[in-house]
């Protein structure tokens, strides 16, 4: 096993980089302003992890934990506001190894299933977690992304985690294929720090640091689509149990997704098509000509908003909102927080996810349509599974990428049942077969574990697997029978809006 020991003690040498603690809610955190000079600081680490999102955090939770040095570096200041806020039941066995699972409960509003609508509310299919095959993990939680991504950040450190924020990896640093450690800078230009390590983890998310400089970055054949989104106060929510289900509102040109937050706040978000994009200018200037442009002002909340926002999103936002019965209904007497950000959703994959002294996490490997809510827990079910395969790389001393298959293997199989699915849900013949009613054959029971994320428990993968299989030859039937008397719109999509 490779020798582990402390980090090297801050009271260095005259003339050197120096980064000084300080405490944050109990937390030693690393400050970027902290500078006594600006020569560059060199230490030795066990492990560098590019990016705090829940990857990141995760996966340096659970090897500092296991006794290794850990650095971590994040270029934005926490909190900061995502998208991506609906989490999934196979979350929770994570969260709980993590130790936050009395945390999630106290801070968020749990989520026991998934409704899917039309747009007039007519048909709607709801899948309550209870009734996966798996009926384990009945919920999931709800979370604002600003405050869970903080929760993790902070539990890393509490673990022993060497946090550097706001700082950015400029460089992995490489001896022939394998890395050897990073180069980072402060986001402020004050000091930089290399660190030579025997792994490098790559959590960067979509910036997809080290997949994108290798050249493994590919992109998955789906139609572009663009997200509008933004919070919203006094939307209207199902009583009871139901007060925290996610809605999934499928329109012709797309979906809104409206997930409830614990503080009353609503996320609300549409996913568009290209070609609807298109119409977003002429929309926007008809409300500008008829005065009808949403005054939306900026109360504060969320200064860091991710995204991209203009007058025009909110126009365009609001627009098919008005045009979405289901919605619309919902919204009524709704206040906007901030103005909608918007954001391109170009799905891809790396070619590969590891390789001699790396591993790419979460959105650092790959990205995929958000429809079904795969994200956050594909990025932290990387982390547990990379760190196990890390760990055996430090107790074999074997550095090449071969423990790292494995972690391969079984995130590429989720990743290829969640794709699957989302090419589905663009189909009208699959989508009429997802708001069927009854569980014909144990289909809806299978939708439900997929949707419930449980993917990876071998006892019943083989079952779960051979009623997806049966699904979609259902659904390839049915497509011949949409195409010829329906002129291919399935029956929650037959009219424009």
């Amino acid at each position: 096993m490779m020798r582990l020991g402390t980090f090297p003690d801050n009271e260095t040498e005259p003339g050197v980089y120096r980064v000084t603690l300080f405490p944050c809610d109990g937390v030693l955190l690393m400050s970027a302003h902290a500078v006594t000079s600006r020569a560059a600081e060199v230490i030795e680490a066990d492990v560098a992890v590019i990016g705090g999102g829940p990857s990141g955090a995760a996966t340096a939770t659970y090897l500092a934990r296991a006794g290794y040095r850990v650095v971590l570096f994040e270029r934005e200041q926490f909190p900061r506001f995502r998208i991506g806020e609906s989490l999934l039941p196979l979350n929770l066995p994570i969260l709980k190894e993590l130790g936050l699972e009395a945390e999630m409960e106290k801070r968020f509003i749990r989520k026991y299933a998934a409704n899917f609508s039309d747009r007039w509310g007519a048909r709607q299919s709801r899948y309550p977690f209870a009734r996966a095959i798996n009926r384990n993990h009945p919920y999931a939680y709800q979370v604002e992304r600003a405050e869970f991504d903080e929760m993790l950040l902070d539990n890393a450190a509490k673990s022993g985690t060497r946090v550097y924020m706001p700082w950015a990896v400029r460089e992995v640093l490489f001896d022939g294929e394998r890395a050897t450690g990073v180069v980072a800078e402060a986001m402020d230009g004050s000091g930089s720090l290399t660190v030579h390590c025997p792994m490098v983890v790559d959590a960067s998310g979509r910036s997809a640091f080290l997949g994108a400089r290798l050249g493994f970055k590919r992109d998955i054949n789906l139609n572009s689509r663009t997200a509008f989104y933004s919070h919203f106060e006094g939307v209207t929510h199902d009583p009871g149990e139901r007060s925290g289900d996610i809605q999934v509102v499928s329109f012709p040109h797309g979906w809104f997704w409206m997930i409830p937050f614990k503080n009353g706040n609503t996320s609300v978000g549409m996913v568009v098509t290209e070609e609807y994009l298109r119409r977003r200018g002429k929309i926007a200037a008809e409300a500008m000509a008829a005065g009808r442009l949403p005054v939306v002002e900026h109360d504060g909340s969320n200064e860091a908003v991710a995204g991209k926002a203009d007058a025009a999103n909110d126009a365009f936002l609001w627009h098919t909102i008005e045009n979405i019965p289901y919605v619309a209904e919902r919204m009524k007497g709704a206040q906007q927080k901030f103005p909608a950000r918007s954001i391109a959703n170009f799905s891809y994959r790396m070619e590969r996810y590891a390789g001699p002294g790396y591993v790419m996490l979460g959105d650092a490997g790959a990205f995929l349509d958000p429809v079904f809510s795969s994200g956050v827990f594909l990025t932290m079910k990387s982390a547990q599974v990379a760190s196990k395969a890390i760990v055996q790389s430090f107790q074999t001393g074997d550095f090449s990428g071969r423990h790292l298959r494995l972690y391969e293997k079984r995130i590429r199989g989720a990743q290829k049942i969640f794709f699957r699915f989302i090419r589905g849900w663009y189909d009208p013949a699959f989508l009429d077969l997802f708001f069927y009613s009854s569980n014909f054959m144990g289909l809806k029971t299978a939708i439900t574990s997929v949707l419930a994320a449980d993917l990876f428990d071998p006892h019943h993968l083989w079952n779960l697997k051979l009623r997806i299989n049966l699904l979609f030859a259902l659904a390839n039937l049915h497509r011949l029978r949409v195409r010829l008397f329906r002129r291919g719109r399935s029956y929650v999509q037959q009219l424009p809006v």
